[in-house]
């Protein structure tokens, strides 16, 4: 994995969405789950204040990556930490499209159902 994409990882998991979405393209699209996509610095940031206010913490474990041309494809473990402080490990994976220093889309397959489960967090 680049240091780039790490760096994108190293925001998410500190809960910063607005570093984050300042990685993103003016145009560009960042789609969670089978959650509609949401474009834009600004309404990738807000979705996730949103989402980052369920949990007091996440961490992404790559397990496999592959590079292609512009696009990386990751898979991970992802373990969020609740705010009741339990955990809850789930796989995902994801491809980021990039315009040189910038995102283009990234799309981030994973069920976060279990994080919800039996009425936690």
């Amino acid at each position: 994995m680049s240091d780039w994409v790490r760096a994108v990882y190293d925001d998410a998991d500190g809960l910063d969405a607005a570093a984050f979405a300042a990685r993103f393209a003016p145009d560009a699209t960042f789609t969670m789950g089978n959650n509609p996509p949401l474009t834009g610095p600004a309404e990738i940031e807000a979705g996730l204040e949103g989402f980052f206010a369920l949990i007091t913490g996440m961490r992404h474990d790559f397990t496999h990556r592959w590079t292609a041309g512009s696009v990386e494809v990751m898979e991970a473990a992802v373990t969020y930490t609740r705010t009741d402080g339990s955990t809850v490990t789930v796989p995902g994976a994801s491809v980021t499209e990039r315009y040189g220093d910038r995102i283009a889309a990234m799309r981030a397959y994973i069920d976060v159902a279990p994080l919800f489960a039996g009425g936690a967090l």
